[in-house]
């Protein structure tokens, strides 16, 4: 079973994280989109509260477990898919293996579309993992520091110091329970989804943070190339994480795309 956070009522939003965090990245949006609609925010096979799928990290494995665990926590189908980052990938398989499940896709500065070679994908997920711990031990007993905040939110965040305190020991801790940060890193890096987007039926738009260093923006013409119907929205002023950073800025942009893919 998927930890699931599920709030609000209406038309299903279901929100899927990256890499090194949880559903708790989306903690400061949630009040915001659950105005009219159920926001539902699971914590994926192998982070947070959720039990890893399988030995590794294989991306069809956990979409499929994110879709079953999505049914069985009774989120209606079709819903609007939101996928960040390495969730981007992960929505992108889920939209492509189970279509009559999505109504509309927002990807959200995607990973798995532009591949790295697999030792170096493999390299770059060993050195995540133990990051990701250090940075929690490190830095969450000092997040009211601001100058804290902005080294262990670099890239994340284009100013940590604009997160709350709260919400940023909140992401911090969210890489307690996740097993699977190294694995999921690679698998998303190695990824080569461009042929599966290009193949999608679903509506698809994107977010991305203005100055992105994780997975910059220029990425959107690979993006554009597989998928020149995609509807596109920049939020300013932020990187990698804007649903963390900016939460009415990436709101409002999230919802222009929404609207537009729906009309």
């Amino acid at each position: 079973m998927l930890v699931v956070r599920d709030e609000g009522r209406g038309d299903p939003l279901v929100l899927v994280h990256g890499a090194g965090t949880s559903g708790a990245i989306w903690r400061r949006a949630t009040p915001l989109l659950t105005r009219g609609r159920r926001v539902v925010a699971p914590d994926l096979p192998g982070y947070g509260g959720s039990p890893a799928a399988g030995r590794g990290f294989a991306l069809e494995e956990v979409t499929d477990r994110l879709a079953s665990g999505l049914q069985e926590a009774g989120v209606p189908a079709p819903y609007d898919l939101v996928g960040h980052s390495m969730g981007g990938g992960i929505s992108i398989l889920l939209a492509a293996r189970h279509p009559e499940r999505v109504r509309r896709l927002v990807l959200v500065a995607p990973a798995g579309l532009a591949a790295l070679p697999r030792p170096v994908a493999a390299l770059l997920g060993t050195v995540a993992a133990p990051y990701a711990v250090a940075r929690r031990r490190l830095a969450s007993p000092l997040a009211g520091s601001p100058l804290v905040r902005r080294l262990a939110l670099a890239g994340v965040a284009r100013d940590g110091a604009r997160v709350p305190v709260d919400h940023a020991r909140a992401i911090l801790a969210s890489s307690a329970g996740a097993t699977r940060i190294g694995p999921g890193l690679a698998s998303a890096a190695a990824a080569d989804l461009r042929q599966t987007l290009a193949g999608l039926t679903c509506p698809l738009g994107l977010v991305w943070g203005e100055h992105d260093p994780v997975i910059p923006r220029r990425r959107i013409e690979i993006i554009r190339r597989a998928r020149p119907d995609v509807t596109v929205s920049v939020v300013p002023d932020t990187a990698h994480a804007p649903m963390l950073e900016h939460p009415e800025a990436f709101c409002a942009a999230l919802e222009d795309v929404l609207d537009r893919l729906a009309g």
